[in-house]
Parts: C-alpha cells; structure tokens; sequence
C-alpha cells in the first residue's frame, strides 16, 4: 500500500492522484473550491518528503518559505507528510458590516476587518464561513477604505453565494485570507490605453480596476465593455453612464448578450459579446493593456482569440472566476 500522511494519519493514494483527490476519495473534510490551484483554500504544510514540480504553482512567496502547497496541484507520492494549517496562521477576523441586494442576482457585501489586508484592485480575497466552507471573492473597493465591500453573484447550487444572498445578515462573523492574484493596476499604466472587458459576474471587480485607475489619475484612455445576458446583470450601468459624464477619457459600452431584445435604451447599449465589441474598437498595441474579467470559459476563450489577434500575451490580466463544479454527473 502506497500512503502519504497528513496529520499524522495514512492516507492511501493510487498512481497519478493528486493530495486534494485521495483526501476526498477517503471522505477527508477538507477545504476546496476550484481544484485549479486558483483560489488556494486547499493549503496544507508540508513537513517531510520531497514534493514534486507545480505542487507550489501561483504561491506567492512567502507562502512558498512556510513550505505550503495546494493539495489541488500536489501529486501524492510516498511517505511524504503535511500538516493541516490552523485557520488563525492565514486569516483575520471579520464581520459582515452591511448588506445590500443589488439585483435579482447580486448582493454587496461589506467587511470590517480585524486587521487591514493591503491588496489592489483586481486581486482576491478568501472568504471562510463558519463551518470552513470557502469562496474566493474579488473586492471592488479600495484597501484604504474602512470596509471592504464584494459584489457577490447568487449561483445556481452555490452554497456561499446563497448563503450571502439570502441568510448571512449584518453582525455574522466571517474570515479572510488574501491578498491573491496578479492581475491588477499599477502605476507604471498610467499613461497606457486601459481596455477593461467584464463578462456577467466579473462586472464589480471591473467596476473596481476603472474607478481605481480614474481615482489615481490615469492619463490615458479607459474604456469598459460590459458584457451582460439581460439588464439584470449590469447592475451598475447608472452609475458607469456617471462616470462617463464625469470622466472625459473614460468610455463604458454595455453589451447586452441574451436572446431577448434590451428595453435599455441609447448609444451605451448594443446587443454583441463584450470582447467581440472590444476587438472591433480597437487595434491591439503595445501601448495598451487589457484586463478580462468573470467566467473561466468566457476569459479563458477571450485571451486565446486576444493573442490570435496579434496582442501582446504579456499585457493581457486575466481575472477569471473558478467555480466549485457542483453538478451530480461529471461533464462529458
């Protein structure tokens, strides 16, 4: 028998498994959401053995000199051992501050946090529930304000997700992790053409990155192409038509990509996908960065067809959302 231990019990694993599989397989409680080593709730500590290449992919460092790995990416090999890790030793104490539903989908969520986290706009943070069931979330705010607010879609079977929608209410006590991710604004931007695409649930995390950059006094264009199936989804149009009025080098362009009509009416509106309407915009350079923001398939699809015409793969950021497969048969 092939085992590796993980607190000190044996835990038996078959050929090519990951850690995070056979710890399912054996019914172990353990945290996950995405298994793509995104949204790093999967962290144990390993404490002997030698672990494999990728086990520590997208760690920052940090992380990586306190020898964690996510189990999601750790291949299991022999008489390795790791060690749960505590949930004080990664987050901080929090309380839901207020609530907000902004639409028949989305709620606002907003954090007091025991200790400030410094991220950027376009990073995530984890949110950990009181029974240890955790979601990775993006905040649209910035670290500097007192609370730290998310914009949560309500998913079909989610349990986080409905449960900020329809029962977490103002007092619950919460924890984060974080700051993760990459994919943000930086200064050296400044003077560079923004092109911002937002896909349904990716529009608050896009709202955030453009309001960030408007704020610091970014110098070039910025232009937001949000991409919804129906009104319901770009929840935020009254306030980017605002900015737009205010804001003489930005440009918001809503995109409507359901079956039905849009009752929306004026230029800001068309019926297209949102990165299609971006490609016809604009000619890709080198003076520009682009940002995809929402569902894996839909960004993941943009950012191939982004290098295919001609942009540069170094300049595009892409925040796309990795959701816990929920469904009772596995995708053929």
């Amino acid at each position: 028998m092939t085992v590796f231990y993980l607190d000190g019990q044996e835990v038996e694993f078959k050929p090519t498994e990951t850690v995070l599989d056979a710890l399912i397989r054996h019914g172990q409680q353990v945290n996950y959401s995405c298994k793509k080593g995104v949204c790093k709730t999967c962290l144990l500590e390993q404490v002997e053995g030698q672990i494999k290449l990728g086990s520590q992919r997208g760690l920052a460092p940090r992380l990586k000199q306190r020898n964690y790995v996510c189990a999601c990416q750790c291949q299991a090999t022999a008489d390795i051992k790791f060690k749960s890790i505590l949930p004080q030793d990664l987050f901080v104490g929090a309380v839901i501050q207020h609530k907000k539903i902004l639409s028949d989908t989305v709620v606002s969520i907003g954090l007091k946090l025991e200790n400030k986290l410094f991220y950027e706009q376009g990073q995530y943070l984890n949110l950990r529930r009181f029974d240890g069931l955790t979601r990775s979330y993006c905040p649209i705010n910035a670290a500097n304000d007192d609370i730290v607010e998310f914009h949560v879609k309500r998913k079909y079977n989610g349990q986080f997700s409905d449960w900020l929608y329809h029962h977490a209410g103002v007092g619950e006590q919460i924890l984060v992790q974080g700051p993760l991710g990459n994919s943000y604004y930086k200064a050296e931007y400044q003077d560079q053409t923004l092109i911002v695409v937002a896909f349904g649930s990716g529009l608050g995390v896009a709202y955030g990155i453009v309001a960030h950059a408007l704020q610091n006094n970014h110098q070039g264009e910025v232009f937001l192409y949000a991409g919804g199936r129906d009104e319901g989804e770009l929840y935020l149009h009254t306030q980017l038509l605002k900015m737009n009025l205010i804001h003489r080098q930005f440009t918001y362009q809503a995109c409507i990509t359901g079956h039905k009509p849009s009752v929306m009416k004026g230029s800001r509106v068309v019926m297209a996908d949102p990165f299609v309407q971006a490609v016809k915009a604009h000619r890709f350079d080198r003076q520009q960065q682009l940002f995809l923001c929402g569902d894996a398939m839909a960004v993941n699809h943009s950012r191939e067809q982004a290098f295919l015409n001609g942009y540069p793969i170094e300049r595009v950021h892409t925040l796309s959302f990795e959701y816990k497969d929920l469904r009772n048969r596995a995708r053929r």
